[in-house]
C-alpha cells in the first residue's frame, strides 16, 4: 500500500470521489472507513454521481441510508428531491446471511434491476460481527464476496464500500476489517480533524508484478 495523507476540502472530495465510483472510471472499488462520517460522505458522493448517471444501486447493511439528507442535498442544489430518490435503488439487510446472500447471488439482478453498473454498499461487516454467524463463516461470506466484486469490476461495475470502524466483540473477528480493505483498489480513512473539514488518509493499492 502507498500511504498519503492530505486534507481535502468537501468540493474537491467529492470531485475526486464521484470521478472514481462509475462516473469516469468504471470496475473500481473504493474504501470509506474510519469515523460516521463515512455515512454522510457516502451520500455527498451519491448526489454527485447522481448528477451524471441515470441511477445507483444501495445495500445498507448498517441502516445508515439518511433518505432526508440526500433529499436536502438535492433541494440545497436546486434538483427535484423526489427525482433524485427515486433514481436509488435500496435494498436493506438485517443479517449476515442476507448481506451474504444479496451480494453473492442476487447482486446482479438487483443492479440490472436498477439499470447501473454503481454499487454502494453501507456497513458491510455491521452484520458480519454478530455472533449469530460463525466466524468460519463469516470468513467464508467475505471470501465470497470479494471474488464476486472482483468479477463485478471485470464488468465495469464501480463499488463504494461506507463502513464505520467498529470493536468487534469478539477478538477473533477483529480482522475481518482487513479482509474489507483487501476489496478495495483506493481505500480513504476519515476521521475528524481538528479544524472545519475531514482529515483523509488515502491508501493506494499498489500491484507488484
Amino acid at each position: 500500500m502507498l500511504n498519503e495523507q492530505k486534507h481535502i476540502d468537501n468540493r474537491s472530495l467529492t470531485r475526486e470521489l464521484s470521478h472514481d465510483i462509475g462516473a469516469v472510471v468504471p470496475g473500481k472499488t473504493v474504501l470509506l472507513c474510519g469515523s460516521s462520517l463515512v455515512y454522510c460522505t457516502s451520500l455527498i458522493v451519491m448526489k454527485e454521481v447522481l448528477r451524471r448517471l441515470p441511477s445507483v444501486a444501495v445495500v445498507d447493511g448498517a441502516n445508515r441510508f439518511d433518505a432526508y439528507g440526500l433529499a436536502r442535498m438535492a433541494q440545497i442544489d436546486g434538483r427535484d428531491p423526489l427525482d433524485v430518490l427515486n433514481r436509488v435503488f435500496l435494498s436493506r439487510v438485517f443479517t449476515a446471511f442476507q448481506m451474504d446472500g444479496l451480494l453473492t447471488r442476487g447482486v446482479e439482478p438487483f443492479i440490472s434491476e436498477a439499470k447501473t453498473k454503481v454499487l454502494i454498499v453501507l456497513g458491510l461487516l455491521h452484520t458480519f460481527y454478530d455472533e449469530q454467524i460463525s466466524v468460519r463463516e463469516a470468513e467464508k461470506s467475505l471470501a465470497g464476496i470479494n471474488a464476486k466484486f472482483a468479477g463485478m469490476k471485470k464488468n465495469g461495475v464501480s463499488i463504494l464500500l461506507a463502513s464505520e470502524n467498529l470493536v468487534p466483540a469478539q477478538k477473533q473477528r477483529q480482522f475481518f476489517h482487513q479482509r474489507m480493505k483487501a476489496m478495495a483498489d483506493d481505500i480513504y480513512e476519515v476521521s475528524s480533524g481538528p479544524y472545519e473539514g475531514i482529515v483523509w488518509n488515502r491508501q493506494k493499492r499498489m500491484l507488484v508484478r
